[in-house]
């Protein structure tokens, strides 16, 4: 079964905001203590028949809407249930897209990498010392990672589809400042350690609005009226502020790096020094009246990465050790998949080329490192056309500053799966590469 409604829907923007609205909603009631299990269900029935009807929905979701439905369900979990049922709604659709069209112009090596890694995963189970454990790794990387770069390549699959799946992200950054500063005016600003909403992870939570910041500088881009980019503006002023109270230093790091190339690529073309300058000053004043409103000890949290030594940077490096001892020990082919979880209670080491190291050996680390180069190379590449539309050279931007967030992130936190952001950028700049060699300049 062919879901041809995928690609003929009504007005997609309108409705996304409209479930977007709906959630945040629900969510401020959720604030008061309502019945969360009852808006936990009520959310994720509205968030999957977006998904079923609005592929951009879907991917956003993926992307930077778990946190939230996991926030509305709490005690149910609700999040958990959401891979699942996204992947059984759209595998029929990828499959049956992939053996009835001519997709040659479309497949390549980065194609090619994403599936090479998941088959080397599902290879490392037979020499693994966890053996089940290693089948949930694959699998998960198969369900979340692989399954993002697809939907995107298949489903998203053109400028404007890229774009409103970008605007949806932005979207979900709007619940995120709406839904943490009620929290904020409710606890106090001074009451905080590592900031966070109940329930959600301070590391992802940083990574979610950190895209979905990027994703409003590419809206601030495109923005026709002067008040536009004026809430814009304000939003990503308060999404900083957010992920620096977090206190995740390697996502407000990344997010730093990302912006500064973002706005050094947005103005080079145009010779506009003078405006990146001032952008680059904003961001510093912003910076400055953060440290003066925010708590000490989040500034102290951050600082200890370079001038001090904490408990959280001493596993981490504990955990780069490991990864290295191990690849080194067995070159080759690793110690299989999820065998790194053997030897540490943290299960991976924090840093994905170390993980496929340390899991799959020498291949494993080539893949990788192939991956992300050969991504880099694309992103260059279209930031350099000279045939590209106006909108095809604004979403380059977007999802290179994506790709760099993602990729740091990737070195500092998480496993290989829970790196979907790096995948997602990864689909985009092929999906514009694509773009261009098939279709050529849009006018």
């Amino acid at each position: 079964m062919e879901l041809s409604y995928i690609n003929q829907t009504l007005p997609k923007d309108r409705r996304a905001f409209l479930l977007v609205l709906l959630v945040t909603l629900c969510a401020t009631f959720a604030l008061w203590e309502f019945p969360v299990q009852f808006l936990g269900l009520i959310v994720t029935f509205l968030f999957l028949a977006g998904v079923y009807n609005l592929p951009e929905l879907g991917i956003a979701v993926l992307i930077n809407g778990l946190g939230l439905i996991g926030y509305f369900g709490q005690n149910l979990k609700t999040s958990g249930y959401v891979i699942p049922v996204v992947v059984i709604l759209y595998s029929p659709a990828l499959i049956h897209y992939a053996l009835n069209h001519k997709l040659k112009w479309k497949f390549g090596l980065l194609p090619g990498l994403v599936l090479f890694i998941g088959a080397m995963l599902f290879t490392g189970i037979l020499y693994s010392p966890v053996p089940w454990q290693g089948f949930v790794k694959a699998g998960k990387y198969l369900a979340i990672n692989a399954f993002i770069f697809f939907a995107v390549m298949f489903f998203i699959d053109d400028t404007n589809r890229l774009k409103s799946t970008l605007r949806i992200i932005a979207l979900f950054g709007f619940v995120w400042v709406s839904l943490s500063f009620l929290y904020l005016a409710h606890a106090g600003v001074g009451s905080i350690q590592r900031f966070t909403l109940p329930t959600a992870n301070p590391i992802w939570f940083a990574r979610g609005v950190g895209i979905s910041l990027l994703a409003t500088f590419f809206l601030l881009q495109i923005a026709k009226r002067n008040a536009e980019r004026l809430v814009y503006l304000c939003m990503m002023l308060l999404m900083l502020f957010l992920t620096y109270i977090a206190g995740s230093r390697g996502p407000f790091l990344a997010l730093l790096i990302s912006l500064l190339f973002y706005i050094l690529a947005a103005h080079a073309r145009r010779l506009g020094f003078l405006k990146g300058l001032i952008s680059l000053l904003a961001i510093l004043l912003a910076l400055r009246l953060y440290v003066a409103v925010a708590p000490e000890r989040v500034l102290t949290r951050m600082l200890n990465l370079f001038s001090g030594f904490d408990l959280s940077t001493f596993y981490r490096l504990q955990g780069l050790e490991l990864a290295k001892s191990i690849f080194f020990e067995n070159p080759i082919r690793g110690i299989g998949t999820a065998g790194f979880g053997h030897f540490s209670i943290f299960g991976y080491p924090h840093n994905m080329f170390l993980e496929l190291a340390s899991e799959l050996g020498v291949l494993g680390l080539s893949a990788s490192v192939i991956l992300v180069l050969y991504t880099t190379y694309l992103g260059v590449r279209l930031l350099k056309s000279k045939q590209a539309s106006s909108l095809q050279l604004k979403l380059s931007r977007a999802f290179f500053a994506i790709f760099i967030f993602a990729l740091i992130n990737s070195q500092v936190s998480g496993a290989i799966y829970l790196n979907v952001q790096l995948w997602f950028a990864c689909a985009g700049i092929w999906t514009l590469h694509c773009s261009q060699l098939k279709h050529g300049t849009e006018r």
